[in-house]
């Protein structure tokens, strides 16, 4: 009986030990599952973490979908006000998001916004862009918005401000600022047409006389062909009244206006290879118009090349120079008397001017045809398309024939004199006419060959020489212009 008991607790035990390792096995299998199941998810969705390199508050992964760099905060460049960026990236606080000179850290230091340049300022009038744009003024017009003639805050290293005209006067504003006038504040003067004690009296220059600015209402002019003076310069000038023109009359002389001031300065540069070097001016002539008539005096410059003097004298300066051969020069120049200058001035028993005539102009000096810009500016009537009017040739040109440069010589340097009505009068009897306009079988040049060569060749210190004065030694150039010229006509 013993033995029946036993055999089945022993069956029920291995019963129970079967079903003890299905069991483990199930809870095995079943935890073997669930590992797997998490292995499998862990490897289809990683975990990201989200990484902003630059620190301008856009992740990396957005910017490279965006196209934009990840490694520059300014890129893209938000609007000003904008606070979305990582004050604590050294990328972004060393960085300069607005440009202004001023690094994103110094900013945030400073209390001035990253994004917006404080400091540029396009049209140079003293307002930043960022602060016109808020007012809606032009950041591109230095005289919007309008100042008072107090106003001082501009830059005047600014280019668009230097060209720009805020008071209207003519005058650029760069321009003012040099000669000490007032860039807001329309200062225009005209020449006063009066023989004042000082040159500086008439007006005619503004700043230091000895500069030779002309004021707005005065205006330089030259020549094709020049008068010759003991290798002088010249710096000449027409000062116009208020509301007036000059009028064309053909080619010849022009005609002004009562109260015309006209203006030649004579003087050498120290150096003539470079003439930043300086000057020294020596006599100014003046020309004044009243009444319909011309009446002439002259002003001569102190040492301190600061004022030029009214004055009857007529001195001998001496001048050394070097020209633009690198040669050494002196000359003793000779201011002739006032009274003196009718000798070339006087045309029948009338003063008149001698080079601005219409052809005498008829080219571009300083950037502009001569008469077209009288004629932009309203100071010209009455004139033709400049295309029309004749040039007197440049006697140093040689794309001119050898007559034509000749005879331009003669006009200016000669035909004050010899013309009809003048000094030398070609009415009476037989006598050249040295204008360029004069044909040459009207002109008797062919019966006084012999006698120009020996007239120009004369030193002006022994004889009649050709012009009478103004000249203390020959015109060497001029000279061997003129007896090729002679040559050519045998």
């Amino acid at each position: 009986m013993l033995q029946k008991n036993k055999k089945p607790r022993v069956s029920h035990i291995s019963f129970m030990l079967s079903s003890g390792k299905k069991i483990v096995g199930t809870l095995f299998l079943a935890s073997m599952v669930l590992f797997a199941a998490c292995g499998s998810d862990d490897s289809e969705t990683p975990m990201v973490v989200e990484i902003d390199t630059d620190g301008d508050g856009i992740f990396d992964s957005k910017e490279v979908l965006d196209g934009t760099s990840k490694t520059n905060p300014c890129d893209p460049k938000p609007n000003s006000g904008y606070t979305g960026y990582d004050a604590e990236n050294a990328v972004w606080l060393g960085a300069d998001c607005d440009t202004d000179g001023v690094t994103n850290s110094e900013e945030l230091a400073n209390a001035t916004d990253p994004y917006v340049n404080e400091t540029k300022d396009s049209d140079g009038d003293g307002i930043p862009d960022f602060q016109e744009e808020a007012d809606g003024t032009d950041i591109d017009n230095p005289c919007d918005p309008v100042q008072d003639e107090n106003y001082t805050g501009y830059n005047a290293e600014n280019n668009v401000w230097k060209n720009a005209d805020c008071d209207a006067d003519g005058v650029s504003n760069g321009d003012e600022v040099a000669a000490g006038s007032n860039p807001f504040k329309d200062d225009t003067v005209y020449a006063v047409a009066e023989f004042l004690p000082k040159l500086s009296d008439l007006k005619i220059f503004r700043g230091n006389p000895g500069d030779l600015v002309p004021n707005t209402t005065s205006y330089e002019y030259s020549l094709t062909t020049p008068l010759y003076s003991d290798y002088a310069q010249k710096f000449r000038t027409i000062s116009l009244p208020e509301g007036t023109q000059m009028t064309y009359n053909g080619e010849g002389l022009l005609e002004f206006p009562d109260n015309t001031v006209i203006t030649k300065t004579f003087f050498y540069y120290n150096d003539e290879r470079n003439p930043s070097l300086g000057t020294k001016l020596i006599e100014t002539r003046v020309m004044i118009k009243t009444n319909g008539a011309w009446s002439m005096g002259n002003y001569l410059w102190n040492e301190a090349q600061t004022e030029a003097n009214l004055s009857n004298d007529a001195p001998t300066v001496q001048v050394t120079w070097i020209d633009s051969l690198g040669s050494s020069n002196t000359v003793g120049y000779k201011v002739p008397f006032t009274v003196n200058c009718t000798q070339c001035h006087n045309v029948n028993n009338t003063t008149i001017p001698i080079g601005p005539k219409a052809r005498n102009l008829n080219f571009v000096y300083n950037g502009k045809n001569q008469l077209q810009n009288f004629i932009d500016l309203g100071l010209l009537s009455g004139a033709p398309s400049v295309a029309e009017i004749e040039v007197l040739p440049d006697w140093l040109d040689n794309s001119f024939t050898l007559a034509e440069r000749a005879k331009a010589y003669m006009d200016v340097n000669c035909a004050h004199c010899h013309q009809p009505g003048a000094l030398h009068n070609s009415n009476e009897g037989v006598r050249p006419d040295f204008r360029y306009e004069t044909l040459y079988a009207n002109s008797n040049v062919e019966e006084f060959k012999a006698d120009i060569r020996a007239r120009v060749e004369t030193d002006p210190a022994y004889g009649p020489s050709m012009p009478l004065i103004g000249i203390t030694e020959l015109h060497t150039e001029g000279v061997d212009l003129i007896q090729a010229y002679i040559d050519s006509l045998n």
